[in-house]
């Protein structure tokens, strides 16, 4: 996956470490709260959990995420940015939002956008802004004027109010 390029394992430990006092964060611990830096929006995804709880289209609705996602992302960055994509006790990489966004067997991304039993985490190159998937509160907090405004002009199916 050209577009894609797996962190070394010094370089994934100094932006975990960086990600760990940016949102302050200390996986592990009792407590793992996920505390972004202002301003941040936690949106809850529990709904695209099942299509009992209001979703009939789950693949349609999680399709649409992954789209809107990369769209604010790309609104986000330059052409020659890349952002940090990071799978919570697996590999992370580098990728541009510009470029093509191969999948693999599964259909997702090598680190995908829904949180489906792990954390994720998407970083802007310098980050100052973020998407945090957090499993286990079923949520996605999105951090960075930049980014939720991006979010804001045309939100994914799953952030909107019901």
């Amino acid at each position: 996956m050209m577009n894609w390029r797996a962190l070394s394992q010094t370089k994934q430990d100094r932006i975990w470490s960086e990600v760990n006092k940016i949102i302050k964060w200390k996986p592990g611990s009792r407590c793992h709260h996920i505390i972004p830096p202002d301003p941040y929006r936690v949106f809850d995804i529990s709904s695209a959990m099942s299509s009992k709880a209001g979703h009939n289209d789950v693949s349609g609705v999680l399709s649409d995420l992954e789209t809107s996602i990369l769209k604010a992302f790309q609104l986000g960055t330059g052409k020659n940015d890349v952002m940090y994509a990071l799978d919570w006790q697996h590999d992370g990489y580098t990728f541009s939002p510009h470029q093509a966004m191969p999948k693999d067997e599964f259909g997702e991304w090598p680190v995908p956008v829904f949180p489906n039993g792990d954390y994720y985490f998407f970083f802007h190159q310098d980050f100052s802004w973020g998407l945090l998937g957090d499993p286990w509160k079923c949520a996605i907090t999105v951090f960075g004027e930049e980014l939720l405004e991006a979010i804001d002009n045309d939100p994914p199916i799953l952030f909107r109010n019901k």
